[in-house]
């Protein structure tokens, strides 16, 4: 008997373990809410409209959604974090998130720059004028194209004298010799190749990519008026201002911590 009574005791232990166990486990397939909150997700002092698996959904995230709605997408993203889905994203929320702190700190630096002085029109005319002819003057561009580089000069002389580039394909082209004539409408990023910027100017020979040549003739002017662009240049020179002030700032803050800066390669905006 003595021997019996401790096997019993652990029986009787066993058992009632097991019975908490499934109890425990009932409660937590039935979304008790008691359940700690995953930790993506911490209880705030808010008005809760569902939980699943003891995560909230608050009411301040329903934005006129349904409940049903955002329980539907929380069922998904906590099946989402299961297979780990989300280190696909962790750069991008990283990205994000680095964003938003700087935007803040952007923010707090425009707050503390000194009173600027104000842009005039005369400003704003002056930045046109000086930049008129790259940024805000249109050419509409003919290309001929030709395979032999010799010809290139030959071209330009008979363009210059007078000829069009469609009179001169006529003229040049052969058997041996393929010569086409484009209308490339308006294209800026093409001014650098002219001298003199005016209808009719001729260009030098160019080197293509795929290893033709080509001449190129402004057929067409278009400026584009001051008054259509006058707002986007005050904001441009703003945004420049600010530019500067957080390039300021930032090698401040680096100076002051101790941050070491390591360039490997510097690039420009196309």
């Amino acid at each position: 008997m003595k021997k019996t009574l401790p096997v019993l005791l652990t029986v009787l232990l066993l058992l009632s373990a097991c019975g908490q166990s499934e109890t425990n486990e009932s409660a937590d397939k039935s979304g008790n809410a008691n359940q700690e909150p995953a930790s993506y997700k911490p209880e705030r002092n808010t008005k809760v409209v569902a939980r699943v698996n003891g995560v909230p959904i608050y009411a301040d995230e329903l934005n006129g959604r349904s409940v049903d709605s955002l329980v539907t997408d929380e069922i998904l993203y906590q099946e989402g974090l299961k297979e780990g889905l989300e280190k696909k994203y962790q750069d991008k929320i990283r990205q994000y998130q680095m964003s938003l702190v700087v935007r803040e700190l952007k923010g707090a630096i425009v707050a503390k720059m000194p009173p600027e002085r104000e842009i005039t029109d005369k400003d704003l005319l002056d930045y046109y004028n000086s930049n008129k002819d790259t940024n805000y003057t249109n050419y509409r561009i003919e290309e001929i194209n030709f395979q032999d580089e010799e010809l290139g000069e030959q071209i330009i002389k008979m363009a210059k004298e007078g000829k069009s580039f469609q009179d001169i394909a006529k003229e040049l082209s052969g058997d041996k010799s393929q010569i086409t004539v484009n209308d490339l409408g308006f294209n800026k990023k093409l001014n650098i190749y002219f001298q003199a910027k005016e209808p009719g100017s001729i260009s030098g020979v160019i080197t293509k990519q795929d290893g033709a040549y080509s001449v190129l003739k402004i057929l067409e002017i278009k400026e584009i008026p001051y008054n259509s662009v006058k707002n986007a240049i005050k904001y441009f020179i703003e945004a420049r201002r600010e530019g500067a002030a957080y390039n300021q700032a930032a090698r401040e803050t680096a100076k002051e911590n101790g941050f070491i800066v390591e360039i490997a390669e510097k690039t420009s905006p196309n």
